[in-house]
């Protein structure tokens, strides 16, 4: 249940990406607080995800690697992703979200290894994806949103008022309970916003988690 939720403008020709920072065991325990973000700015270009920490580091520097620009990687991951898989022997699942400039246009794109979790639509593992201008992760019940009034941001939306419904989903994730009744979502909450000309990052947010530690749902302990 990582959050991750992205907005590819072409109106404003960037990309938006709010992450949160808490890694944490089979059990719910915080293992790792750090960024989920891994940057690439002299693409400029950014790569995100869910799932195994150590699979997610290790493809998306060796995607990086193999790559010269964001294009070609979008055009290799379908074939370099299970030979990487393999070679690094990274038998846990996991999840890639892969944000840049795509023939020049803001754009994101989303593969997966092989695992028992639905992925979105039902897409196969090693298929690249192209998912759209936005894409939200883990979404809000029908109840979180009805209570709160929250509306989703729009990617022809003014930047500040993106950058605010960003802000508010992701604070509102740490309310979504996984099957123990704790949250999934904490650390701190990162803003990425990607630019033809370079990568910005901010922390917009934090919660009062500890390594070794279950995340409550209201962010206090």
């Amino acid at each position: 249940m990582t959050a991750n939720n992205l907005i590819a403008s072409k109106k404003h020709n960037r990309i938006w990406i709010a992450t949160d920072a808490a890694s944490y065991d089979d059990a719910g325990f915080v293992c790792t607080i750090s960024s989920k973000i891994r940057a690439v700015p002299e693409w400029p270009a950014v790569i995100t995800g869910r799932g195994n920490t150590f699979g997610l580091d290790t493809a998306a520097r060796e995607l990086t690697r193999r790559a010269a620009n964001f294009d070609e990687l979008v055009g290799i991951a379908s074939r370099e992703l299970p030979l990487i898989v393999d070679e690094f022997k990274l038998d846990r699942p996991f999840e890639l979200i892969c944000a840049g400039f795509f023939c020049g246009r803001p754009m994101i794109f989303f593969i997966r290894t092989p695992s028992d979790h639905n992925s979105p639509r039902d897409w196969p593992p090693y298929l690249v994806c192209p998912v759209g201008p936005t894409m939200f992760g883990p979404w809000l019940s029908d109840e979180l949103i009805s209570a709160s009034g929250f509306v989703g941001p729009d990617p022809d939306d003014a930047p500040e008022n993106i950058v605010r419904g960003l802000r508010e989903l992701i604070k509102l994730q740490r309310r979504v309970p996984a099957d123990d009744g704790f949250s999934r979502v904490g650390g701190f909450a990162e803003l990425t916003t990607v630019r033809p000309d370079g990568i910005e990052q901010k922390i917009v947010h934090r919660w009062s988690d500890r390594v070794g530690e279950r995340m409550p749902l209201n962010g206090e302990h």
